[in-house]
């Protein structure tokens, strides 16, 4: 509106120089609204604790669930925000001794990374897909570099020993647990004769027909091998390939029908609201579930004793960094 204003004016010495004037407000008010927007969405981050006055926000640790997905960690928010308060306590607490890690270390460490999932461009791909900033990834990198730093000062070696007595009492487990065990599954076939694309006056007149088919069907079949023979000369018939059924999640009548007909025989017809349906059992097999080596257990077994030998060593630079919590749920021991 003040364009169109200014547009109707002659062009004297005075206006031109309100014109100008009046640019150059508009300009100043469009770059305050850039910086405000940023900041209103930094602040909308709610501040979960102060860490030596560095702050842990409600972002800090959706970035690091995010990140946790990419390296594996751990999934549940309670575990990231102690993450995210761990890395913050060795950045304020090796600032304090005047201790860092050098920007290249940093890069060196995220270009290994990047070479174990294939490439530097497929690194930043995935961080992208999943949400994260590189700075999320970067401080990860930092804290994990500076943990060993910190360590080193406090006088702590970790070096975890692991009982082999545990690694096989665990392996003994895993081996015993239900998903592990072989379980039946039956080979199953569906047959669908559709009724679509009909007026609702001659529906029930099509089912009928539809029937009539599904029964020829039936009485041709005489194995699964001979399914596409039977429905052969049948117009518009849809058969499955042959799909794995776990008989534990299935009906119970259907089950029961399965088990009654055999190979040689089909269930139904069923009317469904897409047409009349069939099932042919064409047999069972057993699957095993691959199972773990023991290999992979000594290397969980050690992780684990790995991460309750750092936890040491952070709680006690948690009891020398000044943390203030915002919500009593989530304080540190």
């Amino acid at each position: 509106m003040a364009q169109a204003t200014i547009r109707n004016l002659p062009m004297t010495a005075s206006n031109l120089q309100h014109f100008f004037t009046t640019r150059r407000l508009f300009t100043a008010l469009l770059i305050l609204l850039a910086l405000f927007v940023p900041l209103r969405q930094a602040e909308a981050s709610k501040v979960l604790a102060l860490v030596n006055d560095m702050p842990v926000t409600d972002y800090d640790v959706s970035q690091r669930l995010k990140l946790n997905s990419i390296i594996g960690g751990a999934r549940n928010r309670k575990a990231a925000f102690r993450s995210v308060v761990n890395d913050a306590v060795l950045i304020t607490e090796a600032r304090k001794a005047g201790v860092d890690v050098s920007e290249a270390s940093v890069d060196k460490a995220i270009e290994r990374m990047a070479k174990n999932m294939g490439g530097m461009a497929k690194l930043k791909a995935t961080l992208r897909k999943k949400g994260v900033r590189m700075s999320t990834l970067k401080s990860y990198v930092r804290s994990s570099l500076l943990f060993r730093v910190m360590a080193q000062k406090l006088g702590k070696k970790i070096n975890p020993k692991v009982d082999q007595a545990e690694i096989d009492r665990r392996y003994r487990k895993i081996l015993k647990d239900p998903r592990l065990q072989p379980i039946t599954i039956y080979n199953i076939r569906q047959v669908v004769l559709p009724v679509e694309n009909v007026a609702p006056a001659m529906r029930q007149q099509l089912y009928y027909a539809r029937l009539v088919e599904a029964q020829q069907i039936m009485r041709r079949y005489k194995g699964c091998r001979t399914l596409k023979q039977a429905a052969s000369g049948i117009f518009n018939v849809k058969v499955s390939k042959t799909l794995p059924a776990d008989p534990r999640r299935m009906p119970k009548e259907l089950r029961k029908a399965l088990q009654t007909a055999g190979t040689k025989k089909m269930v139904g017809p069923i009317r469904t609201r897409q047409g009349i349906q069939m099932f042919a059992f064409c047999g069972t097999r057993k699957i095993a579930p691959p199972k773990p080596k023991k290999e992979q257990i000594a290397a969980m077994v050690r992780a684990e004793a790995l991460s309750r030998e750092m936890e040491k060593v952070m709680r006690e630079l948690r009891k020398r960094a000044y943390i203030e919590y915002k919500d009593r749920k989530l304080v540190l021991n």
